[in-house]
């Protein structure tokens, strides 16, 4: 069979797989509106899709004049990945930020979480969420803009479309 001939069959099979897989969660479109209605003085200064198969990722830095926060989200196709990464991910940090952080959980957050902050103060927490099979960071200014954010997010998590 000449080359000529098989391109057309492979863009027949495997195209419609491929455009599939470059579609945007609509989980990461609802996140993108609610920012956008709830947050107006908040800009999507910077919209970094990830990857496309599993786990799906965006990360989006947000911009209100001199202030800046980012959300990284992640969609496991299985809660098990989703979990472990979640683990490794908090451990991670553990481990890197070590006794030199404050680790706490915000209650009524997704099912797992965690923010650290600097001792003393309230400026720059980073939390990890997960909710189901998403993992979520959210890195901002304060700790109230944080959780605010991380909230958001969550409340898009665990809404059904």
């Amino acid at each position: 069979m000449k080359v000529r001939n098989v391109l057309p069959l492979f863009l027949v099979i495997f195209l419609p797989a491929y455009s599939a897989a470059q579609e945007k969660p609509e989980l990461f479109s609802r996140i993108e509106q609610t920012f956008k209605e709830k947050e107006p003085a908040w800009k999507i200064e910077s919209l970094l899709p990830g990857q496309t198969f599993d786990p799906l990722h965006e990360s989006i830095t947000f911009r209100a004049g001199k202030q800046q926060a980012a959300i990284e989200i992640s969609i496991w196709k299985r809660l098990k990945d989703a979990q472990e990464v979640f683990a490794g991910g908090v451990m991670a940090f553990d481990n890197i930020r070590g006794k030199h952080v404050i680790k706490r959980h915000i209650p009524n957050l997704g099912d797992e979480n965690y923010m650290w902050t600097n001792p003393g103060s309230d400026a720059w927490p980073m939390i990890h969420i997960r909710s189901g099979s998403v993992y979520v960071t959210v890195f901002a200014r304060s700790i109230s803009i944080a959780k605010r954010f991380a909230r958001r997010v969550i409340e898009q998590v665990t809404t059904a479309p």
